[in-house]
């Protein structure tokens, strides 16, 4: 490639580049909205937005010949990344559904690699502002150019960043013992992937499941992290927020309580305890539970649970302790609590 050739595009992009970082995060940030106002449920592990450094340019204008920056079409470039493979095509339609997209210059990494190879799959688009966004004052200046958006997940990304943008490339032949371990952390990272999505999807089946059962009144299971938040979800559905301060802690209160299942925890509550969390003041989940053992048997909270550094209760709860008939006054001087 004539070297002059390359110095003039470069000194053409480099005056230029700024529109493409704007155009980048103009672009990232509509996916961002989109995602956050209509698909709240797809977990993002990270955004990143950039302008193709001059560099990078450079190296590929010494490779490929382009008559025109606009044949170039990774001068901007957003990277979308989650946590699981199976919000790929999701994010996808998003895309499709939000952009003019370049169907000549897209690429469907994983359908090229097919079905018997191992190593980077994800969906990469060329996109454009449709015409309706182009009409927008601040989004003329965008007319004309093409924006990359990679989509892939994490395990890929990682793969990614091995073979690419760290410099290790894995192109040409290599060593038969360096080929041979290439292939297997290939096959350990697709594999991965694949045990990540069966993962999220057979946690998403149970947290269904629970919530379904609990909602019939089905209480059997043990108590853990999600079954006490859809029980707690439940049993009281006006206390909102619906989060633990600290669920571990919690947790293990009900253990030393002798506590194992969510029947045995809802077969505890005090009808009119019930009736009086449903006023507004009472907001704290830990703080509920709490209030539902020492109500149920406040001397076996304060000998197997009661932390002695919790040497404070506010007034609110010892006159709700009172008004329960537990002996608060006794328990508060036996164990050297203030009423604050």
């Amino acid at each position: 490639m004539n070297e002059q050739y390359v110095e003039e595009r470069i000194k053409q992009y480099s005056k230029t580049r700024i529109f493409y970082e704007e155009f980048a995060e103009q672009v990232l940030n509509i996916l961002k909205a989109i995602v956050k106002q209509d698909y709240p449920d797809i977990k993002i592990a990270s955004y990143s937005k950039r302008a193709k450094e001059v560099e990078s340019l450079r190296k590929k204008l010494r490779k490929d010949k382009y008559n025109k920056e606009s044949e170039i079409t990774d001068l901007a470039g957003v990277r979308i990344i989650t946590y699981s493979r199976k919000d790929i095509p999701l994010i996808a339609s998003i895309i499709e559904k939000s952009f003019e997209v370049d169907i000549e210059n897209s690429v469907d990494k994983t359908r090229i690699l097919g079905n018997d190879k191992v190593g980077y799959r994800g969906d990469h688009f060329v996109v454009s502002f449709c015409e309706d966004r182009v009409r927008m004052p601040e989004n003329k200046k965008f007319e004309g150019l093409k924006c990359e958006i990679q989509v892939t997940s994490l395990i890929a990304h990682t793969w990614s960043e091995i073979t690419h943008e760290k410099g290790y490339k894995f192109e040409g032949e290599l060593p038969e013992g360096l080929e041979r371990r290439k292939n297997l952390l290939a096959g350990m990272l697709e594999l991965a992937d694949l045990e990540m999505d069966a993962y999220v999807e057979s946690f998403d089946s149970y947290v269904s499941k629970i919530e379904q059962e609990i909602e019939k009144g089905c209480l059997k299971y043990p108590i853990n992290s999600m079954s006490l938040e859809r029980f707690m979800a439940w049993k009281f559905p006006n206390i909102l927020p619906q989060v633990f301060r600290d669920v571990d802690l919690i947790l293990n209160e009900l253990r030393l309580f002798g506590l194992s299942t969510i029947k045995e925890l809802n077969e505890l509550v005090h009808l009119e305890y019930e009736k009086e969390i449903q006023k507004a003041e009472w907001r704290s989940l830990d703080g509920i539970i709490r209030n539902i053992l020492i109500i149920d048997n406040a001397d076996q909270y304060f000998t197997k649970v009661w932390n002695p550094s919790m040497n404070q209760m506010n007034r609110k709860n010892y006159e709700l302790y009172q008004r329960f008939n537990v002996d608060i006054d006794r328990i508060c001087k036996e164990y050297n609590i203030c009423i604050v």
